[in-house]
């Protein structure tokens, strides 16, 4: 983001810089709030030069919007001097080629590379590009404590070789590789998982059970940071959950009665043994919507820490917990294995 800003504070004429990712909540926990920092430590006022209406930002005589690339009237829409594709390996590639047809200078794009897409396949030995690899170790900005917390996870070899060396990743390391995309079955019966957070988000999928077929259907519904319990009844009223049972993280009983006396049809969730919920789910085909975007980065990122040992590591698996808070309560597995933790 920084390169950006400077570009547009530089340019005598006018520029305009899109800076877009598979949704727009994801930009504003992310890239956006990277540049309001940047506009900070130059000395000038973010009221004064954002637009939060439009997401828009003037630097100089630039513009620097934000959009997701589920807006589809965005990605179809006018044309732009640069184009910067944050984490592009969860955006779709026509979305991609449309918004790079559309830009009539430089396209920038980022990932992390935790498995093969379309940059290896149609960008790669195809169009001419410049490849960067960088790692951790190129981020002055880190601190010491991130620094420590990324190396803490030196002895998970997928996670390492990705997020450590920024190296290509193996998606045969994913726990959970039963899922492919399918639009969600209506005509079941559903009800909710709801995993809380703290520092990290709160989390809500929405799960149907097709006993026939051994099919799951989940749909992330919620994925937020920092909410206090009014503003998560709400968030989750929004979403016309209406009667439907809510099964939820059962570490947070006092909020779950802070729901419940909101209205919620919501109870805890009797937990068993993660790899008990592991096994139990890969007996299911796992049927994800494919506008799920935080849900898929977490199939495709929630690895083994222990393989050998069976210790799933636990972080970056939130709309998963919910998922299968509520699968468990519904299928009712019964837990004969000993010796691991409950999750």
């Amino acid at each position: 983001m920084q390169l950006l800003f400077l570009i547009a504070l530089g340019s005598k004429k006018k520029l305009v810089i899109s800076v877009c990712s598979y949704a727009l909540p994801h930009l504003k926990l992310g890239s956006m709030r990277d540049l309001e920092e940047i506009i900070e430590n130059y000395g000038m006022l973010v009221d004064q030069v954002k637009n939060i209406t439009e997401s828009t930002f003037h630097i100089g005589n630039s513009i620097i919007e934000f959009f997701g690339t589920d807006n589809l009237g965005k990605v179809h829409g006018p044309a732009r001097d640069i184009l910067f594709i944050n984490e592009c390996n969860y955006v779709k590639y026509d979305a991609f080629d449309q918004l790079a047809i559309r830009t009539k200078g430089c396209v920038f794009l980022d990932f992390n590379p935790t498995r093969e897409f379309w940059y290896h396949t149609e960008v790669v030995g195809k169009l001419e590009y410049e490849f960067v690899q960088s790692t951790y170790l190129d981020n002055e900005f880190l601190t010491a404590a991130q620094i420590e917390r990324i190396e803490a996870k030196k002895n998970n070899e997928n996670w390492w070789r990705v997020y450590g060396l920024g190296e290509l990743g193996r998606l045969e390391g994913a726990i959970l590789q039963n899922w492919e995309f399918g639009e969600f079955d209506y005509s079941l019966p559903y009800g909710y998982g709801l995993d809380f957070g703290v520092k990290d988000p709160d989390a809500m999928v929405k799960v149907a059970v097709d006993r026939a077929n051994q099919r799951l259907y989940w749909k992330e519904e919620l994925y937020q940071n920092s909410m206090s319990t009014s503003q998560l009844t709400q968030a989750i009223k929004a979403r016309n959950t209406g009667s439907r049972l809510i099964i939820a993280d059962s570490a947070a009983i006092r909020t779950i009665l802070d729901l419940k006396g909101q209205g919620l049809n919501i109870k805890a969730v009797s937990k068993g043994l993660i790899n008990d919920d592991i096994k139990m789910l890969l007996d299911w085909q796992i049927i994800v919507d494919p506008e799920s975007f935080n849900l898929q980065k977490e199939l495709n990122n929630w690895v083994w820490l222990d393989k050998k040992g069976e210790v799933p590591i636990d972080s970056d698996n939130h709309l998963i917990d919910a998922g299968r808070y509520y699968s468990r309560t519904v299928i009712k597995p019964i837990s004969k294995h000993k010796g691991h933790r409950a999750l």
